[in-house]
């Protein structure tokens, strides 16, 4: 029987065993990711397009606005529930030429989770108010999946790790294990000719989230005049899983030992973080009428813990199987810190007769972000941040009627956020609509339901080549908070 040999197998006796080491999912976009809000805290926030730091009257001004705190004549247990819907179409193509590869791909990811648990409680005071809060907040849902196909005539991955006819490095990279490739011990230079007409499929599921842990409190200044602050203990976890697969399935390479059939490639990336930050906030109020309010998030600096690992094996058309025993698994684990920008917000709401409208914006100068206690290799990628982001503002606006004669208020919203990416298309800004009813049960009780829909595009590079994935995202968030007063 013919086996997988050549020239660097000639000269094994004078070649130490080399291990391969998976590469930790530690870029920019990481960082970006774990210093990203989600759509935040509270259904009543979330139907009025979360434009509430000039709301903020209720326990979710632990999130928004602290100062707002200080408007509470009773106290409220707070309760509420999520529901996250990601879909996304993802479309296989070449990145430098634009050429599509495949048909859009559908796949859609879903999460339940504990929004807000928590207490807001006023303090007897001679003049003006004193409230304090504390409690759970669901931060950001790390929620996404994709799905893709399409044939390749371009490129492979295989290239990416060894790239034909380039200088070998010292150790022994994926495609050598399996079979993919050789290296030539005469030359120097890898053999590497599976190249390209490749079908490429794969599917990518994410999940996880950010929790607060938060304590906070309010106090009048003067009159109408409040100032608040929020101390958080934020903890969290990151998932990532994803199948890549290439498949011959024109049979393309048909002569031994390139007689390639499939490559089947897992990884999968685990991140415990935890970290503390703060905001503080100051609020104007003309009762009944019109407030003004500020907020100013610190930043968090992120310590994570990260596991990751590789899985893969090859499949020729003899019946070759790369490792024969099983696949081949590397696995590895780094710690380092992710420090997030100052966030600043402002917003305002007006009281008209009926309607309360409200607007917000949200300034954040995501230049600013950067790792910390961390290798050297990853700190330089702190120059990449200076040039691969800008600073955005963050728009939100929000309505809200009261038809108290039937204890019921409707809600609407929009929420625009521009994409932190230098350069992107105006596409890759994310848009969201919201809507929400509230319901009063009684006297102190409220049920608060909030619906958002949001859209944008992006992508995603399969590995270090043309080979690139662009995804059109929509999302659906439900919130129900329930809220009792005492």
């Amino acid at each position: 029987m013919k086996t997988r040999t050549m020239k660097v197998w000639i000269l094994t006796a004078m070649v130490t065993v080399l291990v391969v080491l998976p590469a930790a999912a530690q870029f920019p976009e990481d960082a970006l990711r774990f210093a990203t809000p989600g759509l935040g805290v509270g259904a009543r926030s979330l139907g009025m397009g979360n434009a509430y730091t000039g709301v903020a009257n209720d326990f979710s001004a632990l999130y928004w606005n602290p100062a707002g705190l200080a408007q509470m004549e009773y106290g409220e247990f707070s309760f509420g529930l999520s529901q996250f819907n990601h879909k996304n179409s993802g479309t296989l193509l070449d990145r430098n030429t634009g050429s599509v590869f495949g048909s859009p791909v559908s796949y859609s990811n879903n999460a339940t989770n504990l929004n807000s648990l928590g207490l807001a409680l006023p303090v007897e005071v001679r003049r003006g108010a004193l409230v304090f809060g504390f409690g759970f907040q669901r931060q950001a849902n790390f929620t996404t999946g994709l799905s893709f196909e399409g044939f390749n005539p371009r490129s492979s991955i295989i290239q990416a790790y060894a790239p034909d006819g380039s200088l070998y490095p010292a150790d022994m990279t994926l495609p050598e294990y399996l079979k993919l490739a050789f290296a030539d011990t005469v030359t120097g230079r890898y053999e590497s000719p599976i190249a390209d007409s490749l079908t490429q499929s794969g599917q990518v599921l994410e999940g996880g989230g950010i929790n607060h842990w938060s304590f906070g409190g309010a106090m009048d200044v003067a009159k109408n005049v409040s100032v608040g602050a929020t101390v958080t203990y934020a903890s969290g976890t990151y998932k990532y899983d994803r199948t890549y697969k290439e498949t011959d399935l024109r049979n393309v390479y048909r002569t031994f030992p390139y007689d390639f059939d499939q490559l089947t490639i897992d990884e999968f990336v685990e991140s415990d973080l935890s970290g503390f930050g703060a905001k503080l906030g100051l609020m104007y109020r003309v009762p009944e009428r019109f407030r003004f309010g500020i907020a100013v998030k610190t930043p968090t600096t992120y310590q994570v813990k990260e596991d990751f690992g590789t899985t893969a094996r090859s499949y020729f058309d003899n019946g070759d199987v790369f490792p024969a025993d099983g696949p081949y698994e590397t696995t590895g684990s780094g710690e380092y810190d992710v420090v997030t920008p100052w966030v600043f917000s402002a917003g305002a709401s007006v009281v008209l007769q009926d309607l309360l409208l409200s607007g917000d914006i949200e300034y954040t100068d995501w230049t600013q972000l950067e790792f910390a206690s961390a290798p050297a290799s990853l700190i330089a990628l702190n120059k990449d941040i200076k040039t691969l982001f800008r600073p955005t503002a963050n728009l939100r606006a929000g309505a809200e009627y009261n038809l108290s004669q039937i204890g019921l208020r409707l809600r609407g919203g929009f929420i625009y956020n521009p994409s932190p990416f230098e350069g992107d298309p105006s596409s890759f800004d994310q848009k969201s609509i919201t809507a929400g009813l509230g319901f009063l049960l009684g006297e102190s009780t409220m049920l608060d339901v909030g619906y958002a829909h949001g859209w944008w595009k992006s992508f995603r590079s399969n590995y270090s080549g043309p080979s690139h994935v662009n995804e059109s995202v929509k999302t659906n968030t439900f919130l129900a908070t329930f809220s009792y007063r005492f």
